[in-house]
């Protein structure tokens, strides 16, 4: 049978509006880098195992003032998308929920029993990213914090907080979002160790850019003393300075690890980690050098 003339035109015009519409969409993706509200909201049942220790008189407070900044989008990264707080002090991680949950189509539309097990590894591998991911956040904050920089964790829905956080998104459009229904992370702000030696050179303060080197290498020396392993250690990336004080910033990766408290298995793990630094060193400011190797020799 022919499609008449009108058939013809609205199946074209439908199809120019689909076209449109997933031209939009995209195109809306890439310029917010995929955030949404619906992005970040957490629908997953209170488990007890990731609730942080309580907070004292102190934090709380602190927490509450991080609460009451409103938040600018900087950037994302693999795991979660940041934010910086207006007056500069705090950053905002907030978790990309699809990371951990399974798409619609998986977990609502009947699938060939032949598909099954694929199924069940897709369920099985995003609860343990969430299990290993949390776990290592709620270890950041409980053991770790003077090396994190950690302000709070919320990782788990509350009724507690009872308010509004302001995020101001790459469009620079503002969202009222409901704190008690997200995951997240407020740490304080860093800087970047790379960054700063630069600075710290640039200034010729040579003296305070050999204490940059050596708060490094004790950061490592710190987390290995309280028995955890760092499975991304990239110093690079994810480590940084507040103020004075070296910190890890990407704190998703600790694991329970007895061995590193001996000092052999300390030491291999120091120069490990710092290799990739010693060569950006050596290419950047060589007369670092002889400081870096006395910090490593006297392990």
């Amino acid at each position: 049978m022919k499609l008449t003339n009108f058939a013809c035109k609205k199946l074209v015009f439908m199809g120019l509006f689909l076209f449109g519409f997933l031209l939009t969409e995209k195109f809306c993706i890439k310029r917010t880098d995929g955030f949404t509200v619906a992005a970040v909201l957490s629908s997953r049942p209170f488990n007890e195992t990731w609730e942080p220790r309580a907070l004292s008189s102190t934090e709380k407070l602190r927490v509450e003032e991080a609460l009451n900044q409103r938040y600018r989008y900087f950037g994302c990264g693999g795991q979660s998308f940041i934010f910086f707080s207006e007056d500069g002090k705090s950053a905002l991680k907030l978790f990309k929920q699809k990371k951990f949950n399974l798409p619609l189509w998986m977990r609502f539309i009947h699938i060939p029993y032949i598909l099954d097990r694929y199924r069940e590894k897709k369920i099985w591998s995003r609860e343990d990213k969430l299990a290993r991911d949390f776990t290592s956040y709620k270890i950041a904050f409980d053991k770790l914090q003077n090396e994190t920089g950690l302000i709070y964790v919320h990782l788990n829905k509350t009724d507690s907080w009872k308010r509004k956080l302001t995020l101001i998104d790459r469009l620079n459009i503002e969202h009222q979002v409901d704190v008690d229904s997200l995951d997240f992370v407020i740490q304080k702000r860093a800087e970047l160790v790379y960054e700063r030696i630069i600075r710290q050179m640039q200034a010729g303060n040579q003296d305070e850019a050999k204490e940059s080197i050596s708060q490094i290498i004790s950061l490592i020396v710190k987390r290995c003393e309280k028995g955890y392993h760092d499975r991304d250690p990239n110093i690079r990336t994810n480590c940084g300075f507040i103020e004075e004080k070296a910190v890890k910033i990407d704190v998703g990766r600790f694991v329970p690890n007895e061995e590193m408290k001996k000092r052999e298995v300390m030491k291999r793990e120091v120069v490990r980690i710092t290799t990739p630094f010693k060569t950006w060193i050596a290419d950047t400011y060589p007369q670092l050098i002889p400081h870096f190797e006395e910090e490593i020799d006297r392990l």
